[in-house]
């Protein structure tokens, strides 16, 4: 894609900011599994901050606004698989930053609970690509692809995949259903259903109205320098990045509130 295609950028970096608060609201709400004197200090603003993530994080809004945007951030990577020329080196690339991911979170979960991350976005994003590239290898027709999409949808929906039943010890048995998505494990977990549709419901997408690889609305400016169009141009690394920088800088601003590990 030698020009970027603005809308994309920008629903791209608005989901993935919506995430980082997501995420920064499950921090909150994680406050005293981080600190050992956590209660001891009992920080009027540290106890608001705790309150508001665990509010948010029960709330009607985050189980359905994290849906949307997760979604989101979905059909727009399954419009830019389309770009690429070789989805399956980018497939491959990203799995070994998902495995790293999950390497990192498990060393950091020695000393911070419910950090550790099996089968995350990446994970998801990683493995989907893979799919989908040997899916379109067999399957040229995008109305069959659209009806497989629209089928792995509705059947997680239906049966409530995206919601999964979360375990409490992870083993290598229960793995085959962490990444379908029978069930859930970790601090961020996106099954195969019904995600895996929505992803190809987005190269559908891209394959029907991106043929061009050019805007579908030219005729706004939409300056580079916007904060959204930024995140979109840079995803991968916020959200590869991001949760660390939120655990270091909470850690800090606790150090000096007098909040110990």
């Amino acid at each position: 894609m030698n020009k970027r295609i603005w809308e994309l950028d920008f629903l791209r970096g608005f989901a993935i900011i919506m995430m980082v608060f997501d995420h920064l609201m499950y921090d909150f709400m994680y406050l005293p599994n981080y600190f050992s004197n956590y209660h001891s200090v009992d920080n009027s603003v540290f106890n608001f901050l705790n309150e508001l993530g665990y509010q948010y994080w029960i709330s009607d809004l985050r189980f359905f606004g994290h849906f949307f945007f997760v979604s989101v951030f979905l059909i727009v990577s399954g419009i830019s698989f389309t770009f690429s020329k070789n989805n399956l080196s980018r497939g491959l690339k990203l799995a070994v930053v998902a495995l790293l991911i999950t390497l990192v979170t498990y060393g950091l979960s020695f000393l911070i609970s419910g950090v550790i991350i099996v089968f995350g976005i990446i994970h998801l994003y990683a493995l989907s690509i893979i799919i989908i590239y040997f899916l379109r290898k067999i399957i040229k027709n995008e109305l069959v692809l659209l009806v497989i999409a629209l089928a792995i949808i509705a059947y997680g929906i239906i049966i409530k995949f995206y919601h999964p039943f979360y375990i409490g010890t992870f083993t290598w048995a229960k793995l085959p259903d962490i990444i379908i998505g029978l069930r859930a494990y970790g601090a961020d977990h996106f099954g195969l259903v019904p995600y895996l549709g929505i992803i190809i419901l987005g190269t559908v997408l891209g394959n029907t109205f991106y043929k061009n690889k050019v805007s579908l609305i030219p005729s706004v400016k939409m300056s580079e320098k916007n904060i959204f169009s930024i995140a979109g141009r840079r995803s991968l690394l916020i959200f590869v990045t991001h949760q660390v920088v939120l655990i270091l800088l909470i850690y800090i601003i606790g150090y000096i509130f007098g909040y110990r590990f």
